[in-house]
């Protein structure tokens, strides 16, 4: 696992090319990195930026389904969208909307998560400055969360499509 001064990491990929780090590297907000650092191209990459129920789950939604078919999925917090990649949802807005889910056999948000968790072809990242801004430990984030900076989320999305949640 490689630390910045800034303390962000990105997790060890071993099927993944390494990358390099920019000139911005170590700068909160600021590190840049090269687009296959995380595993890219990317077909879809979705950008989390709130977390109430409703968008959370279609963002998870919308991963797995693109996953299921191929895809390879970026998914990007930021801002509150950070606490969706918490172990705990602590800051998710309305969870209790997610029975109501389950009782009409729809996957839950945290079914949804696990199997992001468990596919290939799917990247997880959170902007290193919405951490701060949301007081986030980086120890509260799930395994094999990737935090970086917003330059390395643009490199690594340029080629995907991009949704916003």
């Amino acid at each position: 696992m490689s630390t910045s001064s800034t303390g962000s990491h990105t997790p060890p990929r071993t099927s993944h090319h390494q990358a390099s780090i920019g000139p911005l590297s170590g700068v909160s907000g600021l590190s840049a990195a090269a687009a296959h650092a995380e595993g890219g191209p990317y077909d879809l990459a979705i950008m989390m930026v709130e977390a109430g129920y409703e968008r959370v789950h279609a963002a998870l939604m919308l991963a797995v389904t693109a996953s299921a078919l191929g895809q390879q999925v970026l998914l990007f917090g930021m801002g509150a969208g950070v606490t969706a990649f918490c172990e705990k949802w602590d800051g998710l807005e309305q969870p209790e909307r997610d029975v109501g889910r389950q009782e009409a056999g729809v996957a839950g948000v945290e079914t949804l998560r696990t199997a992001l968790t468990e596919m290939e072809d799917v990247t997880l990242m959170v902007c290193d400055s919405g951490l701060k801004a949301m007081r986030v430990a980086e120890d509260a984030l799930l395994p094999g969360v990737a935090v970086v900076g917003l330059p390395t989320f643009l490199e690594s999305s340029a080629e995907a499509r991009l949704a916003v949640f």
